[in-house]
């Protein structure tokens, strides 16, 4: 057995070499493959490396989403945490200026300490309930405040 591939081998240099390149082109390409397409299991990768030293409990968001809405101009808030961005929607009552919205939404900084305003991105989206349909708008204001920023930046609505 062993003879006769020796020998279909010997008969064949020129297609053996290039069965054998296919084969090395085929192994390459599945590697390539299997770690760009496949990659790990973490969907963040290492952006979230240190998080553990920062990291915000559901209780803490609660009390924060509470202490919010204790302020007679708003409706209603809601603070939740997706990886390291920190979503802060905050609905207010019909009566509230764009201006006295925004100044409520910075003051909820306040809420969070040096170090998470460090780490956390804060994503806000300021809305007002203009009629008892909640679904009617008066505006929606969007800001967002990064680690290397100080303030919030509000988008021009």
């Amino acid at each position: 057995m062993f003879k006769k591939i020796k020998n279909l081998l010997s008969r064949h240099k020129i297609l053996a070499v290039i069965c054998l390149l296919a084969l090395i082109v085929i192994i390459i390409l599945f590697y390539m493959f299997c770690s760009i397409f496949v990659g790990g299991s973490d969907k963040y990768g290492n952006r979230l490396d240190g998080i553990e030293e920062v990291e915000i409990s559901k209780s803490e968001m609660i009390d924060i989403a509470d202490d919010i809405a204790k302020d007679d101009s708003v409706d209603s808030a809601k603070v939740r945490l997706q990886g390291k961005i920190i979503y802060i929607d905050i609905v207010y009552k019909k009566d509230v200026s764009k201006d006295k919205a925004k100044e409520i939404a910075v003051k909820s900084l306040d809420n969070f300490d040096k170090k998470e305003k460090k780490f956390y991105d804060f994503e806000y989206v300021l809305t007002q309930n203009v009629g008892d349909n909640k679904e009617d708008t008066g505006f929606k204001i969007t800001g967002a405040k990064t680690p290397k920023t100080d303030s919030i930046s509000f988008i021009k609505s």
